[in-house]
């Protein structure tokens, strides 16, 4: 059974000023998270409940929420990877 996969408005607008070769990357990825949402070589992120980390290319991460008991995924972030980007 698919997982629900939510991308918050914010990030809405983050996706839309990436780099359009960039942009493709992530798309692939955040449609893949409906059928796996822990794909190959994502990362749970230390100190945040049910929060994992996507690579996507080597500049950038895509956040999200992984709620196995609802069959969730919840998008909270998208952005270049910055010590930043995980507060």
């Amino acid at each position: 059974m698919p997982y629900d996969v939510t991308i918050e408005a914010r990030v809405l607008k983050r996706l839309r000023k990436l780099p359009k070769d960039i942009l493709a990357d992530a798309a692939e990825a955040l449609k893949g998270l409906r059928d796996n949402p822990r794909p190959r070589g994502c990362r749970k992120i230390r100190g945040k409940d049910n929060s994992w980390r996507i690579v996507i290319r080597e500049d950038y991460r895509v956040l999200c929420q992984v709620l196995d008991d609802r069959r969730q995924v919840v998008v909270y972030d998208v952005d270049r990877r910055d010590k930043d980007t995980y507060n």
